[in-house]
């Protein structure tokens, strides 16, 4: 049986130094090794959670990635879930399998079989996520639709006037948020047409349909919006941002706001940014192999700038963060400037944007070139001047990380010269530009097996692809992936590294596309070959694959 440490090294959760801080402390203090870890902030409740089970043997459920049957809920009453922090997950055959984060509780267990009268299978979860869950489906309810309903019905019985904020009115925004965490999306959208109002949620990528709402309310939701953002109530004709924190089960969830005037009225979308749902590291990202080794060759470079380069949502502060795991941090002095901080790193000295007190992202790089840094930590180039001082703390010794918004990993290059940055500085100082996207990953509960006829390849523009005649995935649907045929996403990548050639091709402003044949002849993977690749191991689909690329 391995030991707690052995386990969180092996899923990638410590390095080895981290593991060996902990271990200097808890000889220290004389506490338990998880919670030591937990205090110095190295480990969520659910990575111990996940380890402990490993320790024990036990199986481990991750809920927010598990299919919740309404009928095993059914099963074990509000009091007794409560009381032993415990949810039914499953039915199979006469058993419940349930979720707890306390597995060993036979009191609990013996309780269970006897009020149900069935076999109970435990297994281990993270004790935040059963309590959130116990929240969301219990207190909640199994249907959020029929709640929504509800607050819906009482606010146009109450007879509301206009743009008044009454309770059903705040429960409904509540419960919008609410099902949108539930659901892991990243956005919500409230959009006034002409005789409704519309909610949809961003999942996977991927825009669905929410609740339809009479248009009466949406006054009052866009009200209720901007006094929980802090905006300007009486402002209506201009575009207004804003920051809510959400309290729910126990923790705080940052949502960002923006409303924007359209002829039908206000349109909302709110950016949920829960950071329960982002798994950090290298090896959770989609890199394969080879892939993963090369950026971290490339992290451990002594000076120089790494890009990260998408559009907006395709993971690259995540890829970022992920680098940063792999640095050790207790011999390193690393800095970030970030606007905002989307994750807290122990060990890392972080710092947000604050541009009406005058902190830019230029001013913030300025001041930390005195601050002794190994490593700087830029949240985006997004001009001249933060482009300027990057590449001058590059060049001074120090590895600047940051994030550029572009197409792929190529025309970056042009993006630099776009912005105003000398073509002498991009071969001395940039190591590398890692582009990416997201694809969702097919369903493997109801995917099925096929071969693409020649046809179909032919009208992706795949008729020379060299997994023609092989077997692979097309989605399908069910109800653990809402009928969508796809759950949860994943990354594609393609690594530029700026090699001696590649150097000489950018002082000469060579184009993108001259660029790309050369990188290629020096082993890069297009985001598409990368995809392609995806696809015949079973990842992923043709149709993703080409929407996304």
């Amino acid at each position: 049986m391995k030991l707690l440490g052995e386990v969180l090294i092996d899923e990638g959760i410590l390095v080895p130094q981290q593991l060996e801080l902990g271990l200097q402390e808890q000889k220290r203090t004389g506490e338990l090794l998880g919670n030591v870890l937990l205090r110095l902030g190295m480990i969520t409740r659910k990575n111990l959670s996940k380890a402990m089970a490993y320790t024990s043997e036990l199986p481990f459920v991750d809920l927010k990635k598990t299919h919740i049957d309404p009928d095993a809920i059914k099963q074990v009453p509000i009091a007794l879930a409560k009381k032993y922090k415990l949810l039914p997950f499953a039915l199979r055959d006469n058993s419940i399998l349930v979720a707890m984060d306390n597995p060993t509780d036979v009191v609990a267990i013996d309780n269970l079989r006897r009020t149900t009268g069935k076999r109970i299978e435990v297994w281990a979860a993270d004790l935040e996520t059963v309590l959130e869950f116990i929240q969301l489906y219990y207190e909640v309810g199994t249907s959020i639709e029929n709640e929504i309903d509800k607050n819906v019905n009482a606010a146009l019985t109450g007879g509301i006037a206009e743009g008044e904020i009454a309770p059903p009115i705040i429960r409904l925004i509540e419960l919008l948020i609410i099902r949108a965490i539930r659901d892991g999306a990243t956005d919500v959208h409230i959009t006034p047409e002409e005789t409704i109002s519309r909610v949809s949620y961003r999942i996977d990528g991927i825009l669905r349909r929410g609740a339809i709402l009479p248009k009466q309310l949406h006054s009052a939701l866009v009200t209720r919006v901007k006094v929980m953002a802090s905006m300007n109530i009486a402002e209506q004709r201009l575009p207004q941002e804003g920051q809510i924190t959400f309290e729910f089960s126990g923790r705080n969830i940052d949502i960002r706001c923006s409303t924007s005037p359209k002829d039908a009225g206000e349109n909302i979308v709110l950016r949920i940014l829960d950071k329960a749902n982002v798994v950090l590291g290298l090896d959770y990202l989609g890199l394969n192999n080879e892939q993963a080794m090369h950026i971290r060759r490339l992290s451990r470079k002594p000076h120089g700038i790494l890009l990260s380069a998408g559009p907006t949502g395709s993971g690259k502060t995540t890829t970022l963060y992920s680098m940063l795991r792999e640095i050790n941090a207790l011999e390193m002095n690393v800095l970030t400037i970030e606007d905002p901080i989307e994750y807290r790193i122990p060990l890392i000295k972080q710092t947000q944007v604050n541009e009406q007190a005058g902190l830019t992202f230029s001013r913030a790089i300025r001041h930390f070139l005195r601050q002794d840094p190994d490593i700087i930590l830029v949240g985006e180039i997004r001009d001249l001047e933060t482009a300027r001082i990057a590449f001058q703390a590059a060049m001074t010794g120090h590895l600047v990380l940051s994030t550029i918004h572009t197409n792929d990993a190529t025309s970056t290059i042009a993006r630099l010269l776009d912005l105003g940055v000398e073509p002498y500085l991009i071969p001395s100082s940039l190591r590398a530009v890692v582009a990416q996207r997201l694809i969702r990953k097919v369903c493997m509960e109801c995917a099925e097996d096929y071969v693409p006829d020649d046809n179909t390849l032919e009208m992706m523009g795949l008729e020379n692809w060299g997994g023609r005649g092989q077997t692979i995935k097309r989605p399908k649907g069910c109800k653990v992936c809402d009928n969508t045929g796809y759950h949860g996403r994943t990354g594609i990548f393609e690594i530029l590294e700026v090699t001696p050639l590649i150097s000489q091709l950018i002082t000469d402003k060579a184009s993108a596309d001259v660029l790309f044949v050369e990188a290629q002849k020096q082993g890069m993977s297009s985001l598409r070959e990368d995809g392609l690749t995806k696809v015949l191991s079973g990842v992923t689909t043709l149709e993703e694959i080409t929407r996304v690329t």
